[in-house]
């Protein structure tokens, strides 16, 4: 009998710590593309300088899709360890900071990343994909690998150093 319990406890143990790992938004041993991971949906959105790109662009790179909003503490902290990101991989990841508040404006956008010294792309969320990409919450942080699946999501300030790491599997580092 105590076999037996132990066993069905061994077993509700091993289910509880994939749901957890997958909540996390990774599964150790998976590979990416379906069925675990979700293709990133692409989008087409024009910088606070007016210049157009889309997602699909940058596909062969590991690119961060950081939502946020100017009034929003944390997301200006975010920005303090994006950086860490890029000083780490430079050209080998791309990040994209995206304000989901409809209150933004470009000027106030233009003048938020100066101050901040955001040296990347920034842009104001005209293609509705606070929706597609679920976002609940600001600073909510999307990692893309290089053939366009998301592999990790953050919602929450989230360090550079976990940053680092992640861009790091992805790319192979």
């Amino acid at each position: 009998m105590k076999k037996a319990q132990l066993a069905i406890a061994s077993a509700v143990l091993a289910v509880v710590i994939l749901i957890a790992l997958d909540a996390m938004g990774r599964i150790p041993g998976t590979s990416p593309g379906p069925p675990q991971a979700q293709r990133a949906p692409d989008f087409t959105l024009k910088d606070i300088y007016g210049h157009e790109f889309s997602l699909s662009d940058y596909r062969g790179k590991v690119v961060i899709l950081d939502f946020f909003m100017i009034r929003c503490t944390p997301c200006k902290a975010q920005v303090a360890e994006l950086k860490k990101v890029l000083s780490e991989y430079g050209g080998q990841v791309v990040i994209i900071s995206i304000s989901v508040d409809p209150s933004d404006t470009v000027e106030a956008l233009r003048d938020y990343a100066s101050q901040n010294g955001m040296t990347w792309t920034v842009a104001k969320d005209t293609a509705n994909l606070a929706d597609k990409y679920d976002i609940r919450a600001v600073p909510t942080l999307v990692i893309v690998d290089q053939d366009g699946y998301i592999q990790y999501r953050h919602v929450g300030l989230t360090s550079g150093d976990q940053l680092i790491e992640e861009v790091g599997e992805l790319l192979g580092s």
